[in-house]
């Protein structure tokens, strides 16, 4: 048989993933030669790349590790590891030597005390050692002893506390070193001593506080360092200047408060800088001015109020801005306009930005890819924000207090993949907001408020039972309270009741604009609902007006007959509008006697042509009578 025609065979047998090579027996590489055992409660198996590996992740494993049950000359990869409900409890200790061929070594979530001394001696094939999530505290230079050709060490999650100079010297070949989250307070001078190679370092989740440049004068050719979560409120500017082959830094999550113009001048080849996180107010003029070849630039979670107009002057190839959850609620155009070819994604999420200042930045960043607009407190969008992101995938307007969403919205991004609108406000969508959905790979619709009843819920039910697209997989009803978390994909329209409120939160608005008529949101069950509804409504208007009428008759009848009454003496209308009048300061009621002139003529009747008390009360006659005289 060809060699060619051997490769072909080794690789019908190799897995398209890890699941998969679990479930090969080590029979198989018993019929490529020689007879094997696996131990047990473990699987045998080649991996993606072809080797031969035994992985033991059942947990609960205890001393000794069942080496004798593994074919040892022959095992490349060995993975020992465990559920976090059921860890091991292990120990290690120099029993790799008969793995003469062993390139990787992971044992994990073991409960692993310490290394030992000259564990690994004798194992010279060894190029990755993972121990991490362990109980380690110290290790030492003995415990790498015999591992020249190691290339990476990952000792994250243990417990170690501090370490002394040269601790990694006899790994000089090492290019990734990874001790995040452990217990270290202080890195000692040459502590990296030896490691000239390393490109990789990550020290976060240590509580250090300061880095002292002494540390870094034998690791210059690092390209990757990560120092987030480390307490760090400024770092010593002499230490980028040993560091001058950055690509990547992450200072994410310290407490930084200011950031000078030329902080990272002499980091020219940074293609990534982490600064999220953090507590800087503003970001200053070309404080990224030297950074010629950045690609991505983290900036969320901090303070910022302000990005100036020259803050991002320079970076034309910069493909990745996150400005998300600051306190801005304005931006620039002008500070855009460096990025307008490059920029791929923007993340202006938790910021109380304008609409129509988003609208013009979006204007001038013609060719992004990925746009995430979440819990900007937005209500609607106008119809053509996207309409020149033609390139637009990735599109995340979760967390905002949409009610509607027009589908003309989405006509101009006809290659978008992924929406998501979750944590917003609808009850209810359109059918044809349905239908432009299924166009769409990932749609993330969990955490709105679903009314299941027979006004809001009809067109979803209609779409699952004729789409095989599983958009509403994990939905469940708000209300009514009958219903309340139940599944919609478990919902039958005969469980459905009328309208739950008529509250709005329909996905569909027609019109010009975003403040359209919402429409096309109903079923015809619904309709004839609405319809009794509404005849309802016009018989108690109707019922409503006929009464208002008759009060109105009744109360008009009655000041005509009021305004046509006989005439009142003047005394009776001086006690009308005054009945303090007729009582004396003991409260008796006086009298007064009027002579009468018999000289003078008897006075004429007066002949009534006011229809009105108060026309009535204006006579001066009338007041003169009143008043006695």
């Amino acid at each position: 048989m060809s060699s060619r025609a051997a490769g072909g065979r080794v690789s019908r047998w190799r897995p398209a993933r890890l699941s998969l090579s679990l479930a090969l027996p080590l029979v198989l590489l018993a019929a490529a030669g020689g007879a094997a055992v696996c131990p047990e409660r473990c699987a045998c198996s080649l991996d993606l790349r072809g080797r031969r590996q035994v992985v033991c992740a059942a947990g609960g494993m205890q001393d000794p590790i069942p080496i004798a049950m593994m074919e040892q000359k022959q095992v490349e990869v060995l993975r020992i590891s465990a559920p976090l409900a059921r860890l091991n409890a292990l120990t290690i200790g120099p029993i790799f030597q008969k793995f003469s061929r062993l390139e990787e070594l992971h044992i994990t979530y073991s409960n692993i005390p310490a290394i030992g001394k000259h564990s690994f001696w004798g194992v010279p094939t060894l190029q990755i050692l993972n121990l991490t999530h362990n109980n380690v505290s110290h290790v030492l230079d003995y415990n790498f002893r015999g591992l020249a050709n190691l290339l990476e060490l990952h000792l994250d999650d243990n417990r170690i506390e501090s370490m002394p100079s040269g601790t990694f010297r006899y790994l000089q070949e090492l290019r990734v070193l990874s001790l995040a989250r452990n217990r270290i307070t202080e890195l000692v001078p040459r502590l990296f001593l030896m490691l000239g190679k390393l490109h990789q370092l990550d020290l976060s989740g240590n509580r250090l506080l300061e880095l002292n440049p002494e540390v870094f004068k034998d690791v210059q050719e690092l390209r990757v360092f990560r120092c987030r979560g480390c307490g760090l409120s400024n770092i010593n500017t002499l230490i980028y200047r040993l560091l001058p082959d950055l690509t990547l830094l992450d200072l994410g999550d310290n407490e930084f408060k200011y950031l000078s113009s030329d902080e990272f001048r002499d980091l020219r080849k940074l293609q990534e800088l982490r600064l999220d996180g953090n507590q800087l107010p503003v970001v200053l003029e070309r404080t990224f001015g030297g950074q010629s070849e950045l690609q991505r630039l983290t900036l969320a979670r901090n303070r910022l109020a302000k990005v100036t107009t020259s803050a991002f002057a320079n970076l034309t190839t910069l493909r990745d801005l996150d400005l998300g959850y600051n306190k801005l609620d304005r931006l620039e155009t002008a500070t855009f306009v460096p990025l307008a070819e490059s920029l791929r994604r923007l993340d202006l999420s938790g910021n109380a930005i304008s609409l129509a200042e988003v609208k013009y930045v979006l204007q001038v960043v013609l060719k992004l890819k990925d746009l995430s607009l979440s819990d900007m407190q937005l209500t609607d969008l106008p119809l053509g924000l996207f309409v020149y992101h033609e390139h637009l995938r990735f599109l995340n307007l979760s967390g905002n207090h949409f009610t509607h969403f027009p589908s003309q919205l989405l006509s101009p991004v006809p290659k978008l993949q992924e929406l998501d609108l979750s944590r917003n406000r609808f009850r209810g969508l359109d059918e044809r907001l349905l239908y432009r959905f299924e166009s769409i790979r990932a749609l993330h619709l969990h955490s709105n408020p679903w009314a299941c009843d027979l006004c809001h819920i009809i067109p979803i039910l209609n779409r699952i039972n004729k789409t095989a697209v599983n958009m509403f997989k994990g939905l469940r009803c708000a209300t009514p309270y009958s219903l309340e978390g139940r599944p919609l994909e478990t919902l039958q329209r005969s469980s459905l009741g009328w309208c739950s409120s008529s509250g709005s939160g329909f996905g569909y608005v027609e019109g010009g604009g975003a403040a359209g008529v919402t429409t096309g949101f109903l079923g015809d069950d619904s309709r004839l609902g609405l319809i009794a509804a509404g005849a309802a409504v016009l018989l108690l208007l109707v019922t409503g007006a006929a009464l208002l009428a008759g009060v109105a008759y009744s109360r008009h009848h009655a000041a005509h007959y009021y305004t046509r009454e006989e005439q009142r003496a003047p005394e009776q209308e001086a006690i009308f509008e005054n009945p303090a009048a007729i009582l004396s300061e003991n409260g008796d009621i006086k009298y007064k006697i009027v002579p009468m002139d018999v000289s003078k003529p008897p006075p004429k009747k007066k002949k009534m042509s006011v229809s009105t008390i108060d026309g009535i009360t204006k006579d001066p006659e009338l007041h003169t009578l009143t008043n006695g005289t």
